[in-house]
């Protein structure tokens, strides 16, 4: 499998998600702020877990596709989802290996925390440029620095390693900046 992840998160921690210690360092609605989004644009969030950033996009948006390898993250959206009644998120599954959404199909594509776990990096940078309609790559992630929470140092990407593999696939940055204290959050347009 091309997207498999290196280590998924595990669904036995999945309340740390939506924990209110997690919007203490990670602010959805502050980070979603700093994008400009506008109401007629479709987001998809890639490796939306329990909906953390998907459920806030979609009192923003049009329309939100919610994507995820693992059913059971999917399923603990769609419970938030009928809680809320939200009507414009789309839960997708994904078998790993493609971004099961069509051409063009996306104005932004969002990724927070899962950009370091993807296998093969150039072809889900691939299928984001299918994907998008001319719109931007969001990926959120965390510092490449020893800290108590997130995955282990050796997993991190720097600031300047993300940029470097996005550039050579396709991506310019236009914005690399704090996404917080323990993250970092970089915007980029398709390069022509």
């Amino acid at each position: 499998m091309v997207l498999t992840m290196a280590h998924r998160f595990n669904i036995k921690k999945a309340e740390l998600l939506d924990s209110p210690d997690r919007r203490s360092f990670l602010d959805p609605d502050s980070i979603l702020g700093k994008l400009g989004l506008e109401k007629d644009m479709v987001f998809a969030d890639l490796g939306c877990g329990t909906g953390y950033f998907s459920i806030p996009a979609s009192a923003i948006l049009r329309k939100v596709y919610a994507v995820d390898v693992q059913q059971e993250m999917l399923d603990l959206l769609n419970t938030r989802i009928k809680k809320g009644k939200l009507t414009n998120i789309e839960p997708v599954l994904s078998d790993g290996n493609s971004i099961p959404l069509a051409n063009g199909s996306a104005d932004i594509i969002f990724m927070a925390n899962v950009f370091h776990e993807l296998d093969d990096k150039e072809h889900m940078l691939a299928e984001a440029r299918r994907v998008l309609s001319d719109g931007k790559l969001v990926i959120i992630d965390w510092k490449k620095i020893e800290m108590d929470i997130g995955p282990p140092v050796s997993e991190r990407f720097s600031p300047e390693e993300v940029i470097s593999i996005c550039r050579n696939n396709g991506f310019e940055p236009d914005v690399n900046t704090e996404a917080g204290p323990y993250n970092y959050m970089i915007v980029f347009s398709l390069s022509h």
